[in-house]
């Protein structure tokens, strides 16, 4: 068992180290330096110049490609599941148990202030229908994925947060626990089985996310209805010449989230979580 838990960690804590070592600014940053480094090394000998302009050429290139909105946006329309049908106010039978996985919110410690993140979408989903009645209760699976700050826990603060809403604690089940998409399926199969709920749930997430989540539910044994939210898709390409030519932060941010996303199913097919 500890050595289970041990591996659990350390697979955490390395996924952590992946992500920060993906993100596109870093890889030009990287590159920037190293066409620097080859200027002051060697004095701006014509093979430094030369090796310098490459180096710089490359930054360029991975800013252009990482950062242009049009490319980014068509890899997100082949990796994103499609939007339901029908949208949650719009469906007269939705499970009567919603699944909504963390990170969907950000927590100021100075002003003590819970806020949505630009995955609040996730977390609307479940207030939407528990203002409507259109669930019996939310299942809100996640707990802290920082390495060093422990103290906070998304579900538990999430769960305040709907209380300010008039949602009473016995709609709200809360799992502190999981720190990744594996946990969120195993943790909450065993909390399906306690409450000795066999009818499909609505599993909620993010577009990007739902491919990893689907298969980690699969594997727990979740009978479950998909119900992608936060859609960063656009299928109208209306494409106009700064989406084209004009790399943006927002497009590498966009980048370094479906490089994290991809990296994290081949990883979890590695270790034989999916």
């Amino acid at each position: 068992m500890l050595c289970l838990t041990t591996f659990a960690h350390m697979f955490f804590v390395l996924s952590k180290l992946l992500a920060f070592s993906i993100k596109p600014h870093m890889w030009v940053l990287v590159l920037f330096l190293l066409g620097a480094w080859q200027l002051w090394r060697k004095s701006e000998t014509p093979n430094a110049i030369r090796k310098a302009k490459r180096f710089f050429g490359l930054a360029f290139v991975v800013a252009y490609i990482t950062g242009n909105h049009a490319l980014v946006n068509e890899l997100y329309v082949w990796w994103e599941e499609k939007p339901t049908e029908k949208s949650l106010h719009e469906m007269n039978n939705p499970p009567k148990t919603a699944v909504i996985l963390g990170g969907y919110s950000r927590y100021d410690i100075s002003s003590g202030r819970f806020s949505l993140s630009g995955s609040g979408d996730r977390f609307m989903v479940g207030l939407q229908g528990l203002v409507t009645d259109k669930f019996d209760r939310v299942i809100l699976t996640g707990g802290n994925s920082n390495i060093f700050n422990r103290d906070l826990f998304e579900a538990g603060l999430a769960a305040k947060y709907l209380n300010e809403f008039g949602i009473s604690d016995d709609k709200i089940i809360i799992d502190n626990r999981a720190r990744n998409t594996f946990e969120n399926a195993v943790i909450t199969k065993a909390i399906l089985d306690s409450l000795h709920i066999q009818e499909p749930v609505l599993l909620v997430t993010s577009a990007f996310h739902m491919y990893r989540s689907k298969m980690c539910f699969d594997k727990a044994g979740v009978n479950y209805i998909a119900y992608p939210a936060h859609i960063r898709a656009s299928r109208v390409r209306k494409y106009n010449w700064e989406a084209l030519l004009i790399p943006g932060p927002g497009a590498m941010e966009s980048f370094s989230r479906l490089m994290h996303e991809v990296l994290g199913v081949i990883a979890y097919k590695a270790t034989g979580k999916i």
